[in-house]
């Protein structure tokens, strides 16, 4: 006998994180297939006529001072057939590797330089520190737009504006905002995604099944009233929109995430579609969008809130 239904086991993801994250991946992916991504090759004068291209050392606990290098901007594009600096191979998709003194070194590369690279941080981990005084170089691209949760809106705190002006004497320094790590520092134009206290459940036929809704906000931070009025946009359009999920209990239990715990893509690493594929789950549908709020944070920081009530089909409860 079983005293507690709707899941097998206590490691499983259930309602909540399966939307959550499907929505982060559809929202991620889709704008990614829409061009959100910048492409910085060397050299690079950057936006801001800055240098994009150049990395910076930062101090990073359990490494030695030398070894951790970010750029100005993070969350670079490791899905294959994206991107100028991405390879089209899918069996290794990702940034290729890095420059030190203007000499290239492959990820493939082992003893002096072997380093990897971890994409969603935007940064180089080298396996033994080089000297700080290093040039250190790579081409790369980032998704500009950024999809991430967002409970209680946390990033507020640590937004990091003008992180397309690589020119300004902080970065240059590694001083202010970037002598922070990168997962201390949220870029915009960002949507975050948090979860509400709305939640309802309907019979769908005798015998089982549960239609499940679950409302969220998306928070759509931008340094422009333009840019942010698009986000909006883009979100709220999104209504009566019906996409496949994929199943997050068969991805663990196959240990297929794309990514490996230092950011690196894994071989063969499977995009959201080939997610799907994969590891089919329920469908979800964005059964309605309104707008929230609209606001300035200050002169330089405008949000909107759009309320986004997601629908999925749950047996076993």
């Amino acid at each position: 006998m079983s005293y507690l239904k709707g899941f097998t086991s206590v490691n499983e993801s259930v309602v909540i994180n399966d939307t959550r994250e499907n929505l982060k991946s559809f929202f991620d992916y889709g704008l990614l297939e829409k061009g959100n991504i910048i492409n910085v090759n060397i050299p690079s004068t950057g936006i801001g006529g800055g240098l994009d291209h150049v990395l910076r050392p930062v101090s990073v606990r359990g490494y030695n001072d030398g070894q951790v290098w970010q750029s100005i901007r993070k969350n670079w594009v490791w899905e294959s057939g994206f991107g100028a600096n991405v390879s089209n191979n899918s069996s290794y998709p990702g940034v290729s590797g890095v420059y030190v003194g203007g000499t290239f070194y492959p990820t493939s590369t082992t003893g002096d330089y072997s380093h990897y690279i971890n994409h969603p941080q935007g940064r180089v981990v080298f396996n033994t520190a080089i000297s700080t005084d290093s040039v250190v170089t790579c081409d790369y691209s980032y998704k500009y737009i950024n999809v991430t949760n967002s409970d209680g809106v946390p990033w507020f705190q640590r937004i990091n504006l003008d992180s397309e002006r690589s020119e300004n004497s902080d970065f240059i320094n590694n001083s202010g905002e970037y002598f922070l790590l990168s997962e201390s520092r949220y870029q915009v134009p960002a949507i975050g995604i948090e979860l509400t206290q709305q939640r309802s459940m309907t019979p769908y036929q005798l015998g089982g099944g549960q239609n499940v809704e679950t409302t969220f906000l998306f928070h759509c931070v931008a340094q422009t009233s333009y840019e942010r009025d698009f986000l909006v946009d883009v979100v709220s359009l999104q209504k009566e929109k019906v996409f496949n999920a994929y199943n997050m209990d068969s991805v663990d239990s196959n240990n297929d995430y794309p990514l490996d715990y230092r950011g690196v893509p894994s071989s063969g690493a499977k995009r959201y579609p080939e997610l799907l594929s994969a590891y089919s789950g329920p469908r979800i549908r964005i059964k309605d969008t309104a707008i929230d709020s609209v606001y300035a944070l200050n002169p330089r920081l405008y949000a909107g809130t759009v309320r986004v009530k997601t629908e999925s089909l749950i047996f076993g409860v």
